[in-house]
């Protein structure tokens, strides 16, 4: 049987007893440690509210304090999912419904509609594919399905006859004076940032990765750190109408793994313990972690602006550090030399990746201009020297562009959310493109000067080289 350490026992009384405070030198502590963590995660802001069920008991900002406070928009990422099964319950609709009831035929095929509930979606149980209607495991285990939860914002606006932002706007943030916060894209969420080749850049396509809204129900709700405060007292409040939706949605639980609990958008799991209710949301830009403890009657929401999608266990280090240190458990140090070596080996794959290309353009150029003479369609070598160019060219970058984008949603969706891998493909398929026209365009202009010149086919096009100064 495993303890817990002597004074995490005794503080955890204390909590259970006079509530949960933090002292003005603990504050200090706290705001140190986050400043010190975040330079260490290469976090840009970190935004950060603790609340019992009746007030805020701390709530600040990091990082850039001159432009971002706790009003500022950010975006949550799965966090959402909770929102998305709270609106849901308060449509009161039977669970055990099957989707082929909602009318779903134009976003799931019929023979699963029959088949999967709605408490299958909201427990991902489904069975369905992350990012797409294809089903991938059986009905009945746990695989993780933004496409369910996705499926469920439809639900809702099909039974409240409302846009999804109407309906949440309508049951959720208005009645919890959330005044800051949308179910769609909205232009005051705050810049956020991701790395590209190492280096930490604006993202610039949160519009485009939100798309047509099909996925807000999944992870593109956004929220303040203060709203986030209203949101937390809600599951904190003891009120039987409050609690009546917050037992639904951790009642019903499936296993994930060891210890942990998938209920309706909230995982369930043990720590030091107590039984903690929490969500994750991960999207390109966006980090955050909402935690409730109801037995120390204790909230916390913490976001981070910034992520590292080729380490993005940064992230994860800062707010288990974080969480830690509120509970009073040990921290532990974040060891980031994993950023340097994962993006030093991923920038000398760049390299290695665009470097053929680019020789082989140079080179193009190099005897273009020297020999001043051309190979393509003259004879079967020259047809096949063109073939050849055409499949390397133009043909394969093509494909293989195709084939990442349509094959697998959940391998297109890495790619997506990963701009070293975009910029890699675009890289190195734009140095292939511009080859091809270099050597289509010397060809026709070789044509051309032939015709209007009358070159013949081993004449040069320009005048032999001359020393300017009158040496041959």
């Amino acid at each position: 049987m495993k303890y817990l350490p002597l004074e995490i026992t005794f503080l955890s009384l204390f909590i259970n007893i006079f509530g949960y405070e933090l002292s003005s030198n603990r504050i200090k502590i706290l705001d140190s440690t986050i400043n010190s963590l975040m330079d260490l995660a290469k976090l840009k802001t970190v935004g950060l509210i603790i609340t019992n069920s009746n007030k805020t008991i701390y709530q600040n900002i990091y990082g850039e304090t001159d432009k971002i406070n706790t009003k500022s928009i950010f975006a949550l990422g799965s966090v959402s999912k909770s929102f998305t099964a709270l609106a849901l319950l308060h449509l009161n609709i039977s669970l055990d419904k099957t989707l082929d009831k909602f009318d779903l035929k134009d976003y799931i095929n019929e023979e699963d509609s029959k088949e999967i509930t709605v408490s299958e979606l909201l427990n991902h149980s489904s069975g369905l594919d992350s990012f797409s209607s294809r089903r991938i495991s059986k009905r009945g285990n746990f695989s993780y399905s933004n496409y369910g939860y996705a499926l469920l914002g439809k639900i809702i606006e099909k039974e409240s006859k409302k846009s999804y932002h109407e309906y949440l706007n309508e049951t959720i943030f208005k009645p919890l004076n959330m005044i800051n916060s949308y179910a769609k894209y909205h232009s005051d969420i705050i810049d956020s940032y991701d790395f590209l080749l190492g280096i930490r850049t604006k993202y610039p396509n949160l519009k485009t990765e939100i798309g047509n809204g099909f996925y807000i129900p999944a992870g593109y709700i956004s929220s303040s750190i203060e709203d986030m405060g209203n949101y937390l007292r809600f599951y904190l409040n003891k009120s039987e109408e409050n609690q009546k939706y917050f037992k639904k949605m951790t009642n019903n639980n499936l296993p994930i793994s060891y210890n942990i609990n998938y209920g309706m958008g909230m995982i369930i799991e043990k720590k030091n313990g107590k039984i903690k209710y929490y969500h994750e949301g991960i999207i390109t830009s966006f980090l955050s972690r909402l935690v409730i403890y109801p037995e120390l009657d204790v909230g916390i929401f913490i976001v981070t602006n910034t992520r590292d999608s080729i380490c993005p266990g940064l992230g994860t280090e800062f707010f288990n550090n974080i969480e830690n240190f509120l509970i009073f458990d040990s921290l532990n140090a974040i060891d980031n030399s994993s950023f340097f070596y994962y993006h030093f080996t991923y920038d000398i794959l760049f390299l290695f990746i665009i470097t053929p290309p680019l020789i082989y353009l140079i080179i193009t150029v190099y005897r273009k201009i020297k020999a001043r003479k051309y190979f393509w369609f003259k004879g079967i070598k020259g047809k096949i020297f063109f073939g050849v160019d055409l499949f390397i060219l133009i043909i394969a970058p093509i494909s293989l562009i195709i084939i990442f984008y349509t094959a697998d949603k959940n391998f297109t969706k890495k790619i997506e959310m990963t701009r070293d891998y975009q910029i890699a493909i675009f890289t190195t398929s734009s140095i292939l493109f511009l080859t091809f026209l270099i050597k289509l365009g010397y060809v026709f202009l070789y044509n051309y000067l032939s015709a209007k010149y009358d070159l013949g086919s081993n004449k040069i096009i320009e005048e032999p080289d001359v020393d300017y100064l009158g040496i041959q």
